[in-house]
């Protein structure tokens, strides 16, 4: 997504916000701040330092964690750490000192000898929190950090960000709406189009922007045919797994097998009754389909 005109300041040892929807031009900004790709003019700097003419200072300052990040199935948890702590330039008789020290601090450490394909998805999460620690960057670049987390992953991973900022750390985080960095960031900023719509306080923005609706999908079939069939319907915002607690062993089959996901929508009625067809005529059977 180009971006146009972006201007924005980020105070040191905040957390702050990058919201809008897919397509608005996050992930390419947090690449331009990461040297990944080059600006077609203008300047943005880090830490002081400018991306365009001095990329290799800015990359000694930055830990960028993309939204889908890959792990090596030959190695442990403690192993991926060390790795990438070499490819920073830390001195091989420091690499298995510091790789446990980062599994302690991303509450990992019990896995350390656990491949790192076989963590779960929150695990491999913060797994990847510690593998851009291990330079000690003072800023980090997070690409939607809590997306697909169920809630006990995401209420971690939002302490584990707090951690770190009272460690001094600034982050500049992702996320598709201003609920995924509620009670998180004090400041945030709207992307819409490659263009910064409104930045400020969370407050003044949540005061400024329409509140979005969430709706509650139940469903029997394919999980990942119904979450992709949401994601590309018109007005849907965001869609995230939601984990009941497990059915008692006495209940009926069909209970356990029942699935759900909340949507954050912000489309008009007949968008969603749009999905709502969708979902039905795929197949996907909706049990339940409401604003929740």
């Amino acid at each position: 997504m180009a971006l146009e005109g972006v201007s924005l300041s980020v105070s040191q040892g905040a957390i702050f916000g990058l919201v809008g929807p897919r397509g608005a031009g996050k992930t390419t900004l947090l690449k331009i701040l990461a040297t990944l790709v080059a600006p077609s003019a203008g300047d943005a700097f880090v830490a002081g330092r400018s991306v365009v003419n001095e990329p290799l200072r800015v990359r000694r300052q930055v830990g960028y964690l993309p939204s889908d990040f890959g792990v090596y199935p030959d190695q442990t948890c403690a192993e991926y750490i060390a790795f990438f702590a070499g490819c920073y330039g830390v001195p091989p008789k420091e690499r298995a000192t510091l790789a446990a020290d980062l599994l302690q601090l991303v509450d990992l450490y019990h896995r350390k000898d656990t491949p790192a394909d076989r963590l779960t998805p929150a695990m491999r999460q913060r797994l990847g929190m510690a593998r851009v620690l291990a330079h000690d960057p003072r800023v980090l670049l997070l690409d939607e950090p809590l997306a697909s987390l169920d809630p006990r992953a995401q209420v971690e991973a939002r302490a584990l960000l707090k951690e770190l900022s009272s460690m001094g750390k600034t982050i500049l985080l992702t996320a598709p709406n201003l609920a995924g960095v509620q009670d998180l960031c004090t400041h945030a900023a709207l992307l819409q189009a490659g263009r910064i719509a409104q930045t400020g306080p969370l407050e003044d923005i949540r005061a400024a922007v329409p509140p979005y609706r969430t709706i509650a999908v139940k469903f029997l079939g394919d999980a990942r045919l119904a979450m992709n069939l949401i994601q590309a319907a018109h007005g849907v915002v965001d869609v995230q797994p939601f984990n009941q607690p497990s059915a008692s062993s006495d209940a009926p089959a069909g209970v356990a097998l029942l699935k759900e996901l909340r949507v954050t929508f912000d489309g008009t009625y007949a968008a969603a009754s749009a999905l709502l067809r969708s979902l039905m005529h795929s197949g996907v059977q909706v049990v339940s389909f409401a604003e929740d």
